[in-house]
C-alpha cells in the first residue's frame, strides 16, 4: 500500500471589506511516497527553483510562477508524467485515504508550505510550515 498524500494549492486575496480570504482552488492526489522525506522533500525542492512573481518581466531567464495558478499548473505539468499515480481532485477533496496534507500558499509574495500528517482516521496535526528551504533543512536534518 502507498503512503497517500494530498496537495492543496491555496490562493488568497482580499474581499470588499479588506478582509484577508482564502481558499484552495485545486488539490493533486499522490498515491504513493506521499511522506515529508519522499514527496515533501521533492516538492520543496521544485519549488524553492521558483520565483513568485506578479505579471512577467521582459527577462524570463530566472524559473518563475506568475501567481499561485500559475503554480498550479506548472505543479501538474512537472509531477504528472505516466498514467496513474498523480490524479488533479476537486479543490475541496479531503478524505482521499491520504497520510499526509501538504498546502501551498502565498505570504508577503514568498512560496511557503504547511504540512500536515492525517493519518488514518486522525485529525490532521501540523508538522511544518515555513519556506521550501526550511523544508527541505528540517527533511534533511529528521532524516540524516
Amino acid at each position: 500500500m502507498g503512503t497517500r498524500s494530498l496537495t492543496k494549492v491555496i490562493q488568497t486575496w482580499k474581499d470588499e471589506s479588506g478582509k484577508k480570504q482564502s481558499k484552495p482552488f485545486t488539490t493533486m492526489y499522490r498515491q504513493f511516497d506521499g511522506y515529508m522525506s519522499g514527496h515533501g522533500a521533492e516538492l520543496a525542492e521544485w519549488l524553492s527553483k521558483y520565483t513568485l512573481v506578479n505579471g512577467i518581466p521582459l527577462d524570463k531567464s530566472e524559473p518563475m510562477f506568475n501567481g499561485m495558478d500559475c503554480l498550479a499548473a506548472q505543479m501538474f505539468a512537472h509531477f504528472k508524467t505516466e498514467t496513474g499515480g498523480i490524479y488533479c481532485m476537486h479543490p475541496d477533496a479531503s478524505d482521499c485515504g491520504q497520510e499526509y496534507l501538504y498546502e501551498i500558499s502565498e505570504i508577503d509574495n514568498q512560496i511557503h508550505l504547511t504540512v500536515y500528517e492525517t493519518g488514518y482516521e486522525s485529525d490532521a496535526t501540523e508538522i511544518f510550515h515555513g519556506t521550501p528551504e526550511e523544508l527541505l533543512t528540517k527533511i534533511e536534518l529528521d532524516y540524516a
